[in-house]
């Protein structure tokens, strides 16, 4: 996109929101991505994408964020992910080639797991990773710390810290994944007084204390814990606004 307006009014990048029945993190998403310096607007499944009043790739980042997408029936993110691979193939193929950056929060990892965008390596609807039920087999809800690991993700580019802290609120976060499963797609891990990190430091028993993930090509990201609720002095924390100022540094 260009960077100015006229000469001299800066252009901010567009960031939609997608918004199904049961997401309800997406106005906190929105206004992360506009603290961070983008335009964001929500962009409903089924009134703009399936009626085709709008198209996943009229943006420069795609953000999927958390909550219960359609109750989370069938398991979590699994009737959003059908919708979008059963109707929107074509843009969901059209938004990765055009190198389009994702970032998908919690229920929205879910979906993006469900489609096969994550991790990424296998064709769109056949998903090859899962997202089971928390070890536990609670809804967990807790503050938690992240290591950012070495990465080729653009999501975590530039991020002077090495350790993030944020909220985490679900009950199927437990990333299970192939054994061909490349570790340079790893971006955070939880962590805790010993590693392995131990519950209820790793709230959902993630091998390799996994949180998120990327796809090869670093512009695909999905996460379980909120960076969304971690963007103001009075949330207790701001260092989930580090990973929104980085996804949109890349498309300025």
């Amino acid at each position: 996109m260009g960077k100015t307006l006229f000469g001299d009014i800066p252009l901010k990048p567009r960031v939609s929101i997608l918004y199904s029945p049961g997401t309800n993190c997406h106005q906190e998403t929105a206004e992360a991505f506009r603290m961070a310096g983008a335009e964001p607007r929500i962009t409903h499944l089924i009134s703009d994408l399936i009626e085709n009043k709008a198209r996943l790739t009229d943006c420069d980042i795609l953000a999927l964020p958390g909550g219960f997408s359609f109750g989370d029936h069938l398991g979590a993110g699994r009737i959003f992910s059908l919708d979008l691979v059963a109707r929107l193939k074509d843009q969901l193929l059209e938004l990765r080639g055009k190198k389009i950056p994702v970032i998908g929060i919690c229920n929205g990892f879910q979906v993006l797991i469900n489609t096969g965008l994550l991790p990424g390596t296998d064709a769109i609807g056949e998903p090859h990773a899962i997202l089971d039920r928390n070890a536990s087999a609670v809804f967990e809800s807790r503050w938690i710390k992240l290591s950012i690991e070495a990465s080729d993700c653009i999501w975590t580019s530039g991020i002077p810290l090495q350790e993030l802290r944020m909220p985490n609120a679900h009950g199927e976060g437990r990333l299970l994944l192939a054994s061909n499963f490349q570790e340079k797609q790893t971006v955070f891990r939880y962590t805790g007084s010993s590693k392995p990190a131990p519950y209820p430091e790793n709230p959902n028993g993630s091998p390799q204390d996994r949180a998120g993930i990327t796809d090869p090509t670093g512009r695909i990201l999905g996460l379980m814990p909120h960076p969304e609720r971690a963007v103001l002095p009075w949330h207790g924390s701001e260092d989930g606004l580090w990973i929104f100022k980085a996804g949109v540094s890349q498309v300025r």
